[in-house]
């Protein structure tokens, strides 16, 4: 009778879902700093970096929430996080969570993919919850702490290039070059390449690395404020 039950609820939740579409990514360059500008960095920054971005409107969730009790229903949590926008309909936006659960009464508790936040297209309204993209329904047992962010991802085939500050000791600035880029198989998987250069800035206080230029104004073991005179040189 219990098992009955729990099959009508869920049922309930999956009919009448609406058509969905794929939200597309946002592709930009990724290049930094503008050519002559003055700029500052932390230890551990890009000083110089170009490539390509890949990015989706998201959510940052603040605190956990559920819904159903685990006996009668499945229990839903979705725990904080970073959650995508990755599909929409004619009156939602579904941001889905890499860090939601579903517990079952038979079959304990498994990570569930397919689940997330949602709300309206116009951002009025409720922050609600689905199960399934075009089933914007679920009331949260607690009001979700959230606010807008862009979500950068691995973009398949990209490639990035950075010249990273690693600080200065004794007269002398290093850097670490670093190059990714996609494998063709996976858009989480990249290939790397890294180069660590020392400068010494007693000869100039201009350095460079395959056509990047800077001019040094300050540096110290913390940060570093230059110009950028050139940027790197356009590789096939």
């Amino acid at each position: 009778m219990r098992i009955g039950m729990v099959s009508i609820v869920v049922a309930g939740l999956l009919s009448g879902c609406a058509s969905t579409h794929l939200i597309a990514p946002q592709i930009e360059a990724a290049d930094r700093p503008a050519l002559g500008a003055v700029a500052e960095i932390e230890l551990g920054e890009a000083a110089v970096a170009t490539g390509q971005r890949r990015s989706l409107p998201g959510l940052s969730l603040a605190n956990e929430l559920s819904w159903g009790d685990g006996v009668l229903r499945k229990r839903f949590t979705v725990a904080p996080g970073r959650l995508a926008a990755r599909q929409g309909d004619a009156r939602h936006i579904y941001y889905f969570s890499d860090r939601m659960t579903a517990r079952d009464p038979l079959f304990g508790t498994a990570p569930y993919a397919s689940g997330g936040l949602c709300r309206a297209k116009d951002g009025s309204g409720p922050v609600r919850g689905f199960i399934t993209p075009g089933q914007c329904v679920l009331t949260w047992n607690a009001t979700p702490e959230i606010r807008d962010i862009r979500i950068e991802e691995a973009d398949e085939g990209a490639r990035r290039r950075e010249l990273i500050y690693h600080g200065r000791a004794e007269g002398r600035l290093r850097f670490l070059y670093r190059e990714t880029s996609g494998d063709g198989a996976s858009q989480t998987q990249t290939q790397a390449q890294t180069q660590t250069i020392d400068y010494d800035l007693s000869q100039s206080a201009v350095i460079g690395f395959r056509g990047a230029r800077l001019e040094v104004l300050e540096a110290d073991n913390t940060r570093l404020r230059y110009r950028l005179l050139a940027p790197f040189d356009a590789e096939d």
